[in-house]
């Protein structure tokens, strides 16, 4: 029998081998049944109807992700990599036309020790600007220009200057100012550094080859860096809790446990306002501000990427307080900036909403809210000193004030008693600040610049009707924040035996001195409508002689405030037995002195015209004629060797000068009268 055919012979059926995959669906894993695994919906549940849901065991470690979901991931991390970008080209830009004349040269081919330690936003670091952080004086024409409004120091200058320069006035009055004063109420101003002298370093610089970001002082010194700041500013604005930095910070050291670059920046930055902030006497300011520069550099190393996040809470109160150290340096362009990314970040996290931050632990809410409020007051504090419109307007105010002292807890640096009378001290000062928001509203068209002065009927309205509000503000604070006088200061501090009288009388001061300010803040709309009167400006008769009827009041109560402000930094600042740590940070005296000077030149230039010199003549003018040169003495003694307010009194002696308001022999008499009152103090 012959075999069959090659052909017909038929062949085994080729073996399928199943395809194994790394994770089926619910559904076929209890049924026990083969599962495709094809996503979103294998093809057993597609068939019977069932719902398809795949979830990962916690002990896989082999699991397949699909490409597509890959692709999904890569397409979000190129589009917030692109939108990232795309804000940091921006805001380089905006900022680099600041510095753009004044970065020093750098050397292309300088070593790097550590990539992590490159500068996202350089521009941030920059020097000096020729207007100070508060606003207080421009010393020259640059390129670069920033908005000064009605409420700055800037405005009221030009109203002054141009009072003072006119025809009309006493023979060498016409001196040239340093100051331009064509503009009328605010306007555009020098906000850029002048070139340095060849051959005078600018300061201290971050050289980032030799110094390492993630360096800090030994630990003894970092402690009591950390405790200083927390006994100081901590107290002033307490929106940082004490006991959870220091924990974080021991933690750190016991079990060399890592750290937020958030967390190290704001160490950073309490150590950087711990230094510049530490009391006039000690080391010299060049040594205090180079050394907190240093300080502020590594910080900004740190936290250059995050700040334009801006999504937690530690980043705000990071930005919250660089906005606070930039008032202290000749920075005025990055203190406004940095503060509306803080702004923004608080908006971002809802720390203004009660709905928000429900949430949270109890602790967490408490400093929510402390840092929210801690914006609005600085706020409020940019607005008043720059002249610029609120960022973040009353009617966005709308949580209550801060009140849990308890769960705050600070025990590990001060008493319970000071850590319930600092926030006393907080919530008065919010209230106080939201009333300077409102009369900015009032009676400085929001610091827009749109609109013509108000009439004089009107601007005394509303003056007297916040006098009123102010009134009332004063008679709710408690025994142990009553405002103070110098005698009273003398007293206080005589009988003072705890850390806590010492703070009690320190926290007395600075609110008196917040009060007195707010006062000249108030009334200076008034004062400026004498001061154009005088300028060469001819207003209606009508209310020419409404001014004289209503407006004495507020030069009255401009002088009293002006009196209260220089004669409390001066006998505190001249006093050996009061150190001038009981003012807080010298560049808030700086400011509270050269503006209430400003007033009094104000009011002496109005008092010489002859329709308003017998009305004022009876005490206001021989009372007040000496204080500009006390606020020069105690400009000299603030903080010696501190370039701030050396410029600052420069130009308030320059303004004295020029103003034809005191002969020469006088001001020689005044100036020696002043020094030798100093000396004699000095050697008590």
């Amino acid at each position: 029998m012959e075999p069959p055919d090659h052909e017909d012979v038929p062949h085994p059926a080729p073996v399928v081998k199943r395809r194994r995959v790394a994770l089926a669906c619910d559904p076929c894993r209890i049924r026990k049944s083969r599962c495709d695994s094809s996503r979103p919906k294998c093809s057993s549940c597609s068939h019977l109807g069932f719902d398809c849901v795949y979830t990962t065991p916690t002990s896989a470690s082999n699991v397949i992700v699909q490409k597509d979901y890959l692709h999904a991931i890569e397409s979000r991390l190129n589009q917030l990599e692109e939108s990232l970008s795309t804000v940091k080209d921006g805001l380089s830009g905006l900022s680099s036309r600041v510095n753009q004349c004044c970065n020093p040269a750098r050397d292309p081919d300088g070593p790097v020790n550590n990539a992590r330690q490159d500068v996202p936003i350089p521009d941030l670091a920059g020097t000096e600007d020729s207007v100070d952080a508060m606003g207080a004086i421009t010393l020259a024409e640059e390129e670069d220009s920033g908005f000064f409004g009605p409420s700055s120091n800037v405005a009221f200058t030009r109203h002054l200057c141009r009072s003072i320069g006119q025809p009309g006035a006493p023979q060498g009055s016409s001196t040239v100012l340093p100051l331009d004063t064509t503009a009328y109420d605010g306007g555009f101003v020098s906000a850029s550094r002048p070139p340095s002298p060849p051959g005078q370093p600018d300061g201290v610089r971050f050289d980032r080859s030799t110094n390492n970001v993630f360096t800090l002082p030994a630990t003894s010194e970092t402690k009591r860096l950390i405790t200083q700041y927390f006994t100081d500013t901590g107290l002033l604005f307490p929106y940082i809790h004490p006991e959870t930095f220091l924990e974080t910070y021991d933690a750190m050291l016991r079990d060399n446990t890592k750290v937020r670059r958030t967390w190290l920046g704001l160490l950073n930055m309490v150590l950087a306002m711990a230094v510049i902030t530490t009391t006039p006497g000690g080391a010299p300011a060049n040594v205090r501000i180079d050394e907190s520069d240093i300080f502020y550099q590594r910080s900004l190393s740190l936290c250059g990427k995050e700040i334009l996040r801006g999504t937690t809470l530690e980043v705000v109160q990071y930005l919250l307080l660089m906005g606070q150290y930039l008032q202290g340096t000749q920075k005025s362009v990055q203190a406004w900036t940095v503060h509306g990314l803080a702004v923004k970040a608080a908006f971002q996290l809802g720390l203004h909403s009660k709905d928000a931050s429900r949430a949270f632990p109890r602790l967490e809410q408490e400093t929510r809210l402390r840092t929210w409020f801690g914006c609005v007051m600085l706020d409020r504090t940019l607005s008043m000193t720059f002249g610029r419109p609120a960022a973040i307007p009353n009617s966005y105010v709308k949580l209550k004030l801060p009140a849990s002292d308890v769960m705050f807890d600070s025990s590990r640096v001060v008493d319970e008693k000071t850590s319930s009378l600092s926030l006393v001290l907080y919530n008065s000062t919010i209230t106080l600040y939201n009333q300077i928001c409102k009369a900015i509203d009032l009676l400085y068209g929001q610091n827009l610049g749109c609109d013509p002065p108000l009439p004089i009927s009107e601007a005394v309205a509303h003056v007297f009707s916040l006098e009123q509000e102010l009134f009332s503000w004063e008679r709710q604070l408690p025994d142990s924040l009553r405002l103070i006088n110098g005698d009273g200061v003398e007293e206080a501090h005589k009988v003072a035996a705890s850390d806590y009288d010492f703070a009690a009388l320190k926290f007395r001061i600075i609110l008196t001195l917040r009060y007195a300010n707010y006062r000249l803040l108030l009334h200076r709309p008034i004062l400026v409508h004498f001061l154009d009167a005088c300028g060469g400006s001819q207003p209606d008769p009508q209310q020419l002689q409404l001014l004289h009827q209503l407006g004495l009041s507020s030069l009255q109560i401009c002088a009293d405030s002006t009196i209260q402000i220089i004669d409390l930094v001066y006998d505190i600042v001249h006093r050996s037995d009061k150190r001038p740590n009981l003012l807080g940070a010298w560049w808030f005296s700086l400011y509270y002195s050269f503006n209430a000077a400003l007033v009094i030149l104000g009011i002496l230039t109005v008092g010489r015209e002859g329709s308003v010199s017998g009305q004022l003549a009876s005490g206001v003018v021989d009372k007040v004629k000496k204080h500009p040169f006390r606020a020069v003495a105690a400009l000299l003694k603030l903080d010696t060797g501190n370039r701030m307010v050396d410029r600052c009194r420069l130009y308030l002696e320059r303004l004295i000068s020029s103003s034809g308001l005191y002969s020469e022999l006088a001001i020689l008499i005044a100036v020696h009268s002043e020094v030798h009152l100093t000396n004699g103090n000095r050697h008590r």
